[in-house]
């Protein structure tokens, strides 16, 4: 006590300091050793936590499955924005093998440049990349295999794919680890799969689907699915024979699950003579439809001036911004939280989509995706014009606070619609009249949501399309395991008061700038004025001339050099507001330490005395 009250205060403060940072790197050693299976995750969107759907599916794994992570030594040093990331992934593939009751076995491999290991990594499918030209090349990806001759791999953890890093992870485990996947039968008319004549990929929604699922395509003119079929999904039905209704049909009232996109203007389809546009975008099911009590108007959309996107569009020569009220940006109310399949799921984005309505008391139609209460209905071809003006459509139309059923369940007893006649000749094959138990059919106003188009950059998705039908699928068919976490947040967490921060600061000089510029761009039209007449006269240039030509360059120079320091200033004090909040952040927690310690030495002191 006696070598304390010695002590001078700035003595004590630097002690402080320094015994706050040996407690901060000793917690943590003790957590890393003592507690490593023991986390609390802080993080907003429980980044480092697994979802009960991954839970569920480690748990129930019987296959053994080998991962190897393959992540350079040098990535931190080399790429310092991927070592967060890098370390999630290894946090989390730990967490899956401590889960997954020893079928699952981690393997961290280092690739060092002419190594063995960085021949296993590019023999297993590994991609590197260089932070420079000059560079070693860098790793991180991963590879798994199963007991058989299954393999898959990640060639490269993506930063744009870190939101779907346990979807993807979780989806590689359960595909290794299933023997069989579920097969699911889909009649399309749109053209979700590729097409060479035009160049279409293809579409994003069927990849993902096909390493899920054993995908079956069923011809428009089929009387017959495949005997496994878990779910048929059909997508803008139009033209449909009566042998392919009656097989729809009989599935639907045997209990089939069933996944109905529908159109009344499908933007997006392929027309089947190349170079010219579909003669009818209107889909057509209202055989079914009428059977099942539901009212599906094939020639209205709708239209809503609360999820309608802001757009840029070319209106009477002048791009303006409006809102467009057939482009559904769907989110809040509009998503039913209570049904399983999007309550993970932010927006679903809709174009020119139609409505659903039950016409019979005894049919339940559950709706599970809504327009907005300011949305009505209008024409849909006029609603589909790319060079229409979308506030035209309004005048035509009545908003009213009916919230219009977008997406909905019919989950009823049904009966047949060829109850009058017999399709099916087979004698073998016995005609439902009615259904037994309810029905397992999902309706859907809109085929164009399959589309890429709709939900899907070169930078990843802006909306949940595609979580949207893997989840439907997969509660159909009774799993569900990865739909409770598609969609998971980022670790990335960006500044955002900072971000206001500098639109404030930029505001600041916005109107400085914005004069200088005019009077440096008067300046230069003055000179260029000035030596054009002289030109026009072909005469020297005068001595009053060349004195003012002289005076508007010296004072343009001025004005650029104060412009230069307008911009100086902004970044100067942007930058000085991002050092400070950033340091502030970084440095909080060993400060209160130090505070802490600075306090009972304090304390401890006037005891003494």
């Amino acid at each position: 006590m006696n070598i304390i009250n010695h002590l001078k205060i700035n003595t004590l403060i630097k002690l402080s300091i320094l015994l706050s940072i040996i407690i901060f790197f000793s917690i943590n050693i003790i957590t890393n050793n003592i507690f490593s299976s023991f986390k609390i995750d802080f993080t907003e969107n429980k980044l480092y936590s697994l979802s009960n759907g991954t839970k569920s599916l480690l748990q129930k794994l019987n296959e053994p499955i080998h991962v190897r992570l393959f992540v350079s030594s040098n990535l931190v040093k080399e790429v310092p924005q991927l070592s967060t990331y890098a370390n999630r992934v290894e946090a989390i593939l730990k967490s899956y093998s401590n889960i997954s009751n020893g079928n699952i076995t981690l393997e961290i491999i280092d690739p060092k440049p002419f190594s063995d290991a960085e021949d296993r990594a590019v023999g297993m499918g590994i991609k590197s990349f260089s932070a420079t030209e000059m560079s070693d090349p860098l790793y991180f990806g991963l590879a798994a295999t199963n007991s058989t001759t299954g393999q898959k791999n990640i060639s490269i953890f993506s930063p744009e794919r870190e939101t779907f890093l346990e979807y993807d992870l979780s989806s590689l485990i359960s595909e290794l680890g299933q023997t069989n996947k579920p097969v699911v039968s889909i009649l399309d008319n749109l053209g979700l799969r590729a097409d060479a004549r035009i160049g279409k990929p293809e579409q994003q929604i069927l990849k993902q689907m096909k390493e899920l699922f054993q995908v079956q395509m069923v011809n428009e003119n089929k009387n017959e699915l495949d005997k496994n079929t878990k779910v048929l999904m059909i997508i803008h039905p139009k033209y449909l024979s009566d042998e392919t209704l009656y097989m729809i049909d009989q599935w639907v009232l045997n209990g089939g699950a069933t996944l109905i996109f529908l159109d009344p203007y499908a933007e997006t389809e392929i027309s089947k003579q190349q170079g010219m546009p579909p003669m009818n975008p209107r889909s057509n099911v209202k055989k079914l439809l009428d059977t099942w009590g539901i009212k599906f108007d094939d020639k209205k959309a709708v239209l809503d001036s609360e999820y309608g996107f802001r757009i840029s569009r070319n209106i009477n020569g002048r791009d303006i911004q409006v809102t467009n009220y057939p482009w559904l940006n769907i989110r809040g109310e509009g998503l039913n939280q209570s049904e399983a399949a999007l309550s993970k799921l932010s927006t679903i984005v809709m174009t020119t989509a139609g409505s659903f309505k039950s016409t019979n008391d005894k049919i339940t139609l559950e709706p599970i995706i809504t327009s907005s209460a300011k949305s009505g209905l209008g024409d849909a071809k006029k609603a589909a014009d790319p060079k229409g003006d979308p506030r035209d459509l309004l005048a035509n139309i009545k908003i009213t606070k009916e919230r219009q059923i977008l997406a909905g369940w019919i989950k009823s007893k049904l009966q047949s619609s060829f109850s009058d006649k017999i399709i099916n000749k087979d004698k073998k094959q016995i005609q439902l009249l009615k259904s037994n138990d309810k029905s397992n059919i999902l309706l859907v106003g809109d085929a164009d949501m399959l589309m890429d188009r709709n939900w899907l950059t070169q930078r990843g998705a802006f909306a949940n399309n595609g979580d949207f039908v893997l989840n439907i699928i997969e509660k159909m068919i009774g799993g569900g395991a990865l739909s409770d976490l598609r969609g998971k947040g980022t670790s990335f967490r960006p500044f955002e008061k900072i971000i206001a921060l500098e639109k404030v600061a930029e505001e600041k000089f916005l109107v400085q700038e914005q004069m200088l510029a005019k009077k440096l761009k008067g300046m230069e039209d003055k000179i260029r004025n000035l030596t054009q007449e002289n030109e026009n006269k072909d005469d020297i240039l005068s001595p009053e001339t060349m004195k003012a030509i002289e005076g508007f360059q010296s004072e343009m120079m001025s004005t650029r050099s104060q412009l230069r320091s307008v911009k100086f200033d902004l970044r100067r004090d942007v930058e000085t507001l991002k050092k400070w909040i950033i340091s502030i952040n970084v440095a909080i927690l060993p400060i209160l330490f130090a505070g802490l310690a600075l306090v009972i030495s304090l304390r401890r002191k006037r005891k003494v005395v």
